[in-house]
């Protein structure tokens, strides 16, 4: 599946590939040396790690990865932005605490933490035949895909919404439920990458829905998108472990549409309320979010990290994840039948994101923040 997903997700730029290049990292055994049994038996001989996901699945990883290695990791879950703060104020500390990291925000590692020798990106050479290029420098671990949803019990299969357009139309004023944007940059860099790549999509959605051609002041269509869309009284949430009940609980009276992680099906799974992707969306049902993998550069525990690495970007290893929807990059990597959103089978109807542009996507956070912010009052 993963194979055929063109762009996704490698080096943004000279610079961030030297930094995340394997072979200039400095940590543990070199490549030049490197075996597994290798790597293994130094890891071996260090300190226990602490990995860190903003998934709750890393404690399962971690102890599958004791288990079978032999060697103590211990599991937490992190928000995003917390990640990027505890990395970068432990490496100004000179206190690592926190070894490996599974980080959403590429644009920031790929600008700022690689760069800036804050930490370093490894691609287990091993693994490199089972990983796409554009997958390995930095090492992508997997995609994480979000969707747009709604109370399958109230429309059945058909989602009351087909165009994203229709999410900046009155008739869905104050029924959209999304994550709050301004404590998500995965969503301001989704919006950058959508106005560099594909904003033409976006005008002839617009022309679909409305009948006519955009005219907009705004340098974009997507600028304009996202201008409607945050003035349309978005109901913002903490995240999408709030949004997907509050879409599962709404009526044909008080209809929601949201937005989440393919990870939200385990929960209304598990919790018994509905929810469905919303698959006729265009011009996108949703986005992959690239996740890659960050080694703090100072850590003391260089190989036992890169073991970890190397474990996530297994086959074998991310499949904790990948029962909550998450996309190995590991070309052998079956997802589950387990897995509840079914994502697996929506690749081609999801925005992909194109990492030629990502330094501009950091370049043009603010602009996308101040845009929502100054649009939603």
């Amino acid at each position: 599946m993963i194979a055929g997903y063109g762009q996704s997700a490698h080096a943004a730029s000279d610079t961030a590939g030297s930094a995340a290049s394997s072979g200039s990292t400095g940590l543990g055994i070199p490549d030049s040396d490197y075996s597994l049994d290798k790597l293994i038996e130094a890891a071996k001989q260090e300190a226990p790690i602490t990995v860190v996901d903003a998934t709750g699945k890393i404690k399962v990883m971690a102890k599958k990865f004791s288990e079978k290695y032999g060697i103590k990791a211990t599991g937490e879950k992190m928000s995003a932005s917390n990640q990027e703060e505890v990395l970068v104020r432990e490496a100004q500390a000179r206190n690592v605490r926190h070894d490996v990291f599974n980080m959403s925000n590429l644009p920031d590692v790929t600008a700022q933490f690689l760069p800036q020798g804050i930490a370093v990106s490894w691609m287990p050479p091993d693994l490199k035949t089972e990983t796409r290029p554009a997958y390995q420098r930095p090492a992508i671990t997997s995609l994480n895909a979000w969707v747009w949803v709604y109370n399958p019990d109230v429309y059945g299969d058909t989602c009351p919404v087909d165009n994203m357009w229709a999410l900046t139309d009155k008739k869905w004023k104050g029924k959209i439920s999304i994550p709050d944007p301004l404590l998500r940059n995965e969503t301001m860099f989704w919006f950058n990458q959508i106005a560099d790549n594909k904003d033409d999509e976006m005008k002839d959605a617009y022309q679909a829905y409305f009948g006519k051609p955009l005219e907009t002041k705004e340098e974009t269509a997507t600028a304009e998108w996202v201008k409607r869309f945050a003035a349309n009284n978005v109901k913002v949430q903490k995240s999408d472990t709030d949004v997907g009940p509050i879409v599962g609980a709404s009526t044909s009276e008080h209809p929601v549409i949201g937005f989440v992680s393919a990870a939200i099906f385990t929960h209304a799974k598990n919790d018994h309320f509905p929810l469905a992707v919303c698959k006729q969306m265009s011009p996108w049902i949703g986005q992959l979010t690239p996740r890659v993998a960050v080694i703090a550069a100072a850590t003391k525990s260089p190989n036992a990290a890169k073991l970890f690495v190397h474990y996530m970007m297994s086959a074998e290893g991310m499949v904790p994840q990948m029962e909550d929807g998450k996309i190995s990059t590991n070309r052998n990597a079956k997802m589950p039948d387990s897995e509840a959103s079914g994502v697996a089978k929506l690749m081609d109807h999801m925005f992909v994101n194109n990492s030629d542009t990502t330094p501009d996507d950091f370049k043009k956070l603010q602009y996308w923040r101040d845009l929502w912010t100054v649009s939603s009052r």
